[in-house]
């Protein structure tokens, strides 16, 4: 009898900790339509930027995340929206495609979804991973807009989130707080606090690391974290 060879259809059911999440992903998050200003990159890609089939590679790299947590994390990390350098092509928070192609560097790997010669790298990512990776997986890392905000025609430029567009999004972000189910929540940015406080949770609050917050999110990170008890108190 000739074996079937397994296909992407076929890992997407793999058992893993967070299928939940994934699961609220499929069903919430990828399907959303992309508007004139916001670029859902899980859904969308754009021929002037992006591979063809970029929005699954980015799918696939963000699953590739998921399937690095062996259980639930403790810490949930919030940041603002995706970057035109980091998330927009890599399709995880924080991280760039070029911390992806690097072998090694995560403790998860991913492919280049961008149309350039090289991977995108992104500053704020590196500053985010540098001071985190040790951590890995003990948080989880979202965005209160999971799509990338930018200015109308101007598809690679950046843009802070509205208000309103982080409440129109707080029911995905509330929905993952409670499946994550974690002890401790931090903002990365004022957007994301707000985002938090929209749902209910008053989070431990970080200065962002872009336009010179890096040295003052990297010290106060690190005093947030040898004071928390994750380590003996686990995950659920």
């Amino acid at each position: 009898m000739i074996k079937k060879p397994l296909n992407s259809a076929k890992k997407e059911e793999a058992p893993m900790p967070l299928n939940d999440i994934w699961y609220l992903f499929q069903k919430i998050v990828f399907p959303i339509q992309s508007t004139e200003i916001l670029f859902n990159q899980y859904k969308d890609s754009d021929p002037i930027v992006d591979l063809p089939n970029a929005n699954n590679i980015r799918k696939q790299n963000l699953r590739n995340y998921l399937e690095s947590f062996p259980q639930r994390p403790p810490i949930l990390v919030v940041g603002e929206a995706p970057g035109p350098r980091g998330c927009r092509f890599s399709g995880v928070p924080f991280t760039s495609e070029a911390q992806l192609c690097a072998h090694g560097y995560l403790p998860f790997a991913g492919r280049q979804s961008s149309a350039r010669e090289s991977p995108y790298a992104e500053n704020t990512a590196t500053i985010f991973w540098k001071a985190l990776a040790p951590y890995h997986p003990k948080f989880f890392v979202w965005n209160c807009v999971p799509f990338h905000p930018h200015k109308q025609e101007k598809i690679l430029s950046i843009r802070s989130p509205t208000k309103r567009e982080v409440s129109f999004y707080s029911g995905i972000l509330s929905e993952l707080k409670t499946l994550v189910k974690p002890i401790h929540i931090l903002a990365v940015g004022r957007k994301a606090e707000f985002g938090l406080k929209q749902i209910g949770v008053r989070p431990i609050y970080l200065k962002h690391p872009s336009h010179g917050g890096a040295r003052e999110f990297r010290t106060r990170l690190a005093r947030v974290l040898a004071r928390m008890k994750w380590q003996s108190e686990g995950s659920g």
